[in-house]
């Protein structure tokens, strides 16, 4: 269900979280890290500097980094910051009448999948994706090393 934008956030996000405490990643070190491409990458780094999520710094050494802990984002934070979460909350039909007194034929199943993925979302933090063979992790000790796993 996540947007290819979503689906990036994510992976930079989860690269940003790799950096050393105060360290600065450029565009394109994320971009490499998480297999993104710089442009896309840029845009949506900036959406989520945005909304709090990451922080930005220009100059020598700026780039970009988390803006808190990665134990404290959750992906619903992450992937609301670069799409409309909100869209999830509308009929699976588009009807404009849909309810709990006027439902469409899959207004109660799809309510239960959506806050089941909601909650996904909210319950699952960044920092959770880190380290367990299924991260993206930036390595810089002078010289840029990048390590690529999927997500």
């Amino acid at each position: 269900m996540l947007t290819r934008s979503a689906t990036h956030a994510v992976r930079a996000m989860v690269a940003l979280a790799g950096l050393e405490p105060g360290e600065y990643a450029q565009t394109a070190r994320v971009a490499d890290a998480a297999g993104v491409p710089r442009n896309y990458l840029s845009k949506i780094l900036f959406q989520l500097a945005r909304r709090g999520l990451v922080e930005s710094q220009r100059g020598l050494g700026g780039g970009f980094r988390l803006a808190r802990d990665a134990s404290q984002i959750s992906l619903y934070d992450v992937v609301d910051s670069v799409e409309d979460v909100a869209r999830w909350n509308e009929c699976a039909f588009g009807e404009k009448q849909c309810s709990d007194t006027q439902p469409c034929a899959l207004h109660h199943r799809w309510g239960r999948v959506r806050d089941a993925y909601f909650g996904l979302l909210r319950n699952t933090f960044v920092g959770e994706l880190i380290g367990n063979g299924s991260s993206v992790e930036i390595r810089d000790v002078g010289a840029l090393n990048v390590q690529r796993r999927s997500l």
